[in-house]
């Protein structure tokens, strides 16, 4: 018996576009403070990593997960459409890994490792070519495990799964003195369960609220325009109030404060048009701040030169990655019926 084609979704959403932009200038400001120095105000942007897992997990099953038919080949071509943007990043970050490098050998190992987004087990970091790649690598890593295996488990097996993940995460806290772990090869295993802590927080979320969506909004009332700028509101108040001087503030806001901020995000009905050029924005500038904020201090700039040129980097990879959707889209418009 065919099955009835799937109600069609209106999944442009834009809050939730406008919050992995400003995600993603957590993570600028976080990493510009931690190559130039500088004041400590957004310390804590490395928690924009659980956000952005959270709202990979919500979206996974929001707009994904009932489409799936073919595992293996629903992985192939994510990682295809995540690639060339890391690749870009990577390519940026080549000449500092060679001046870095021992040999010719380490160079070229730790370059095709980190190219095809893998992790190398010597040296400072696992992703040498560009630290932020690790939480890619993970990404990616949740992605295969949610289409193979948990979007088969119920929802109450989801939060079961959370439920374990928070008192390991009790431990790395109180163990590491934050969960700002997995950059490196001695910490990238305690990447894992930070990762799917947040994914599976964010599967959970969307089990909920996604039926209740577009009709209805997710059963907390968050105002979106106050959720929207919200993580670095929130990043700089704690850093003034010094409510951020341990590990239960990443708890809190992993477990409140990410969950809170897509529910806002999702009660934005408007602005689609510029969330939707903030979304377009945010992957590419994760994927490249890092690498360009490394070769400007190595040329001998500051924190604000290095900072705007990371941005303005960011814009130009965003334009570059729509580069072969817009040429095919030409293609297709010319091409005679």
């Amino acid at each position: 018996m065919a099955q009835p084609p799937l109600p069609k979704r209106d999944n442009r959403l834009p809050g939730l576009e406008a919050l992995r932009f400003f995600a993603a200038l957590c993570i600028l400001l976080l990493h510009t403070r931690a190559v130039f120095g500088g004041q400590r105000v957004f310390g804590h942007g490395y928690l924009a990593v659980e956000f952005f897992l959270m709202l990979s997990g919500f979206l996974m099953v929001f707009a994904q997960e009932a489409r799936i038919t073919e595992p293996a080949r629903f992985i192939v071509k994510r990682y295809k459409r995540l690639w060339p943007t890391m690749a870009i990043g990577a390519m940026i970050g080549l000449p500092r890994l060679w001046l870095r490098s021992q040999s010719v050998l380490e160079f070229a190992g730790t370059a095709a490792a980190n190219l095809a987004l893998l992790p190398v087990w010597f040296g400072t970091f696992a992703f040498p070519l560009n630290i932020p790649a690790w939480t890619i690598f993970y990404e990616l890593a949740a992605n295969s495990l949610h289409v193979f295996v948990l979007r088969h488990v119920k929802t109450w097996g989801l939060w079961l799964g959370v439920a374990a993940l928070v008192p390991v995460m009790a431990w790395i806290g109180m163990h590491y003195g934050s969960f700002d772990q997995g950059a490196t090869p001695e910490t990238l295993l305690l990447g894992l369960p930070r990762i799917m802590l947040a994914y599976l927080i964010g599967m959970a979320l969307g089990r909920w609220w996604g039926a209740r969506m577009p009709l209805n909004g997710p059963p907390i009332p968050v105002p979106p325009l106050l959720a929207i700028p919200a993580m670095p509101a929130v990043l700089a108040a704690a850093w003034y109030w010094k409510l951020d001087t341990s590990w239960h503030f990443d708890m809190l806001f992993t477990l409140i404060a990410c969950p809170l901020m897509i529910a806002g995000g999702l009660r934005l009905n408007r602005f689609h048009r510029f969330a939707g050029l903030l979304g377009q924005l945010s992957f590419p500038l994760f994927a490249v701040q890092m690498p360009i904020l490394q070769g400007m201090k190595m040329l001998g700039f500051g924190y604000w030169t290095g900072g705007l040129t990371a941005l303005a980097g960011g814009i130009v990879a965003a334009f570059l990655a729509q580069l072969p959707a817009q040429v095919t889209a030409w293609r297709n418009k010319e091409r005679p019926a």
